[in-house]
């Protein structure tokens, strides 16, 4: 029959490794504490059964979250810290960092991070982590956020909507950033906003240039970069309709934002 109740010793080792390490601990930390009563091979095999009781959660190789006693097998971390500590040269971005701004309340079962290194797919509990894995040049815009006792990297509100034109084009994309860019004019940093897209490649510059027209934002400052250029740019592939000022074809569906005396 699988043991799921702790020894006494077992929950000695666990409450010691909270003490001194908090939730997180690393493989090493684990077997340097448990030497006194366990020798390593028997520490790794503990290490497996705690595992597979739920004690332990296991977020990467060598790297495991201890469950919370009152709740054996859940992962009481946030999101937001499971996600760097997957990938430490990663931030979290797109609508998981959209909601942590309160701009986006639909619920999600998948958090999706920028991050310099390639990663693989992660499924703990029922939350999905991935990563796209980008250039050092694009590798900017996020903020040091405090959570749960912990700190870990989120985008800012602009640059969340920035990466979810340029990583993740489609028409739902599109269509959620000029939704986010309507009803939060008021708090988002358009300055800044502007400084960020022109940092990308010239199809997000045109992209976004062409969302401020339809919502009657000042895109001037984009336009500066682009206006000497004579290439054509798709918002996505297939589109047909065609703006002259930004030299782009986009999906008429996206006329319906065309802000009073706008003429895309």
């Amino acid at each position: 029959m699988k043991q799921t109740i702790l020894t006494a010793k077992q929950s000695e080792l666990l409450e010691k490794l909270i003490v001194k390490y908090g939730q997180i601990v690393a493989s090493e930390q684990i077997y340097g504490e448990a030497a006194d009563t366990w020798d390593r091979r028997q520490a790794k095999k503990l290490v497996t059964k705690l595992v597979s009781n739920g004690w332990l959660i296991r977020i990467k190789r060598g790297l495991y979250a201890i469950s919370d006693f009152s709740n054996r097998g859940f992962l009481s971390l946030s999101p937001y810290i499971v996600a760097n500590l997957l990938v430490k040269d990663s931030y979290v971005s797109f609508e998981s960092a959209l909601s942590y701004h309160g701009m986006f309340d639909q619920l999600t079962d998948k958090v999706i991070s920028i991050s310099k290194n390639r990663y693989k797919t992660v499924q703990l509990d029922s939350t999905e982590y991935s990563f796209v894995n980008v250039k050092d040049q694009f590798f900017f815009g996020w903020r040091e956020a405090p959570i749960d006792n912990k700190v870990t990297r989120i985008a800012t509100a602009e640059k969340a909507l920035i990466d979810i034109i340029h990583f993740h084009k489609s028409k739902y994309a599109v269509d959620v950033v000029i939704e986010k860019l309507q009803e939060h004019r008021s708090s988002l940093n358009m300055e800044k906003l502007c400084e960020d897209v022109s940092k990308m490649s010239t199809t997000t510059i045109k992209i976004f240039g062409f969302m401020l027209d339809l919502l009657g934002i000042g895109s001037e400052r984009l336009y500066t970069l682009v206006r000497s250029g004579r290439g054509t740019h798709w918002m996505l592939a297939g589109d047909k309709k065609f703006n002259a000022k930004w030299r782009l074809y986009y999906d008429e569906y996206f006329s319906k934002y065309q802000s009073s005396g706008e003429n895309p």
